[in-house]
């Protein structure tokens, strides 16, 4: 139909004089990147469907769940299964599922925060545009930043996870998400979905709790769950050694020397750094790199990526119940006071 429409436009133009031949060129332009871009998204959905994965050493292709090829015996720890993981990386080059969900919670807590700030008959958040590059207080104790006025006197225990997945603006969103992308799939690759999970969320609590606990400091951001993956890494390629390791041992020194440099800057929570980078190289010493070693390593590790997501999902609930009831409490006793 379209075609034909095309073709009647077309001659309407040469009737005129004018160029018809330059319609026709450019819908055939059109055609062939519809058809183009047609073929990709069919390839992506097969892609997710097929029972079998590449070995990157041998090519062979083994079963989807497989840890190690059936034939060199190759591990395939960073190659990407059919489903989900790979629809992800296709849609996203270079980023994994893990990375991605992380990736989504925090913009979803930063949508909810910058859309549904906190309203008070005397207190204004400002507008839209004017929060989203730095939000009020109110706003993010509401949303579960972590506040050592009521994570210590209260017990409220959720404020030291909420924190790593909610952000005080724009620009700190960003960065953050910068630094996700890069650390993230390449801790995957070296330890699996079921370590990245529990050693991010570990080390996120790390920065968090030594932010609140030992400075009393109102924290927020992925900050310290970031520069744990960085200590993992840096221990990581220390421990293994040989080229690899000595070239990702430098990369991540670098790295940590930029982070002590933007540590330093003013407004900046280096506690929050320091602790989660501290458990990061912990974790670098304790937690096993590359294929599970048996069956029961394995099933304690997804044990430990279910709890740290159960955590999660029980501290954002805990949030949602409980972090407004904490502003009016913040607001009547700054009003008796």
């Amino acid at each position: 139909m379209l075609d034909r429409l095309v073709e009647l436009w077309a001659r309407v133009l040469d009737a005129f004089g004018l160029s018809g031949a330059r319609v026709r060129w450019r819908w055939s332009q059109r055609r062939r990147d519809l058809g183009e871009a047609g073929l990709n998204a069919e390839m992506v959905v097969r892609s997710t469907r097929v029972a079998y994965k590449m070995c990157p050493q041998c090519r062979a292709l083994v079963p989807r769940g497989a840890a190690r090829c059936t034939e060199c015996d190759a591990s395939l720890a960073g190659v990407r299964a059919p489903g989900l993981t790979r629809v992800v990386a296709n849609l996203i080059p270079g980023t994994t599922a893990t990375t991605f969900f992380v990736l989504l919670a925090n913009a979803l807590l930063f949508a909810v925060v910058l859309l549904l700030p906190v309203r008070l008959d005397a207190y204004d958040p400002g507008s839209t545009m004017s929060r989203l590059f730095g939000f009020d207080a109110l706003s993010l104790i509401r949303y579960g930043s972590g506040y050592a006025g009521l994570t210590l006197p209260l017990g409220e225990w959720w404020r030291i996870v909420t924190p790593v997945f909610l952000h005080g603006g724009l620009l700190h969103f960003i960065f953050n998400s910068m630094a996700l992308v890069q650390l993230g799939p390449l801790v995957e690759d070296e330890y699996g979905t079921e370590r990245l999970a529990a050693i991010y969320v570990l080390c996120g609590i790390a920065g968090s709790a030594a932010s609140q606990v030992l400075r009393h400091s109102h924290t927020v951001g992925a900050s310290g769950a970031l520069c744990g993956l960085l200590g993992l890494l840096l221990v990581h390629g220390w421990r293994i050694g040989g080229a690899y390791g000595q070239r990702l041992k430098s990369v991540m020194l670098q790295n940590v020397v930029l982070m002590v440099g933007m540590s330093l800057l003013p407004s900046i929570d280096w506690m929050n750094h320091l602790g989660g980078f501290a458990m990061g190289c912990a974790m670098g010493f304790i937690a096993p790199s590359g294929p599970f070693r048996n069956r029961a390593t394995e099933v304690i590790w997804q044990v430990l990526a279910w709890l740290a997501l159960g955590l999660v999902l029980a501290s954002l609930f805990a949030m949602a119940t409980r972090g407004m009831g904490d502003v009016l409490l913040l607001v009547r006793s700054s009003q008796h006071s």
